[in-house]
């Protein structure tokens, strides 16, 4: 998952051993990823049929769900390091369903006037680049970018700025969070620039060392 190293180190050729060592993606532990992108629809029609009532029912059945969804995050990689074992796919698809539940849910949120657009922006906005980036580094030198601590800070500070948002009578306090998601989201983006260009030359070099 996301949160793991690269079960075959940055090098993308691990060898006939390595190449056996590869479990199914068909495991428990991506499914909880696929059922994390699953619950974005069922949180998004809640929180809009909570507008204007911070207080219903609905909104706490969508602050629950959420927060359900975002402790998959930890149970799918806990389940493959533990169990099933780290797939190339799961790599992948752990955080992007992240994207998707965090992105999700802000834009709902932002839609319903309740948080600002530009927060939502720049947030997309760092999530596509680093997606552009993890994509050209798999195509052209076939190398998997594991997630970093700077990225999981990032993830941890959105997550903790949602749930505030869904949770009634502290919009204060979420928006100074959220302010803090947008300082670690920029930062995390230039952490991941910095670490892809680095990966790619190692590519680059283990490639010219075997020519």
């Amino acid at each position: 998952m996301a949160d793991t190293d690269h079960p075959h180190g940055d090098h993308p050729t691990g060898g006939a051993a390595a190449a056996t060592a590869e479990p199914s993606p068909l495991n428990l532990a991506n499914a909880f990823t696929f059922l994390r992108v699953l619950l974005v629809p069922v949180i998004g029609v809640l929180l809009a049929r909570s507008s204007g009532d911070a207080g219903t029912a609905t909104r706490w059945w969508a602050f629950g769900i959420f927060v359900f969804a975002a402790l998959t995050d930890s149970i799918d990689g806990w389940v493959a390091r533990r169990l099933v074992g780290v797939t190339r796919w799961g790599q992948l698809a752990d955080p992007l369903a992240d994207k998707l539940l965090i992105i999700g849910s802000l834009a709902i949120l932002a839609a319903l006037g309740e948080l600002p657009w530009w927060a939502v922006v720049v947030i997309i906005a760092r999530e596509v680049f680093v997606t552009w980036q993890r994509g050209a580094l798999l195509r052209d030198h076939d190398v998997v970018m594991p997630a970093s601590v700077w990225g999981k800070v990032k993830t941890v500070t959105q997550v903790i700025a949602v749930t505030l948002y869904l949770y009634p009578g502290v919009a204060d306090v979420a928006f100074v969070v959220l302010l803090l998601a947008v300082a670690a989201t920029v930062g995390s983006g230039l952490e991941y620039l910095a670490r892809v260009q680095r990966l790619r030359q190692q590519a680059i070099a283990a490639a010219n060392g075997g020519s």
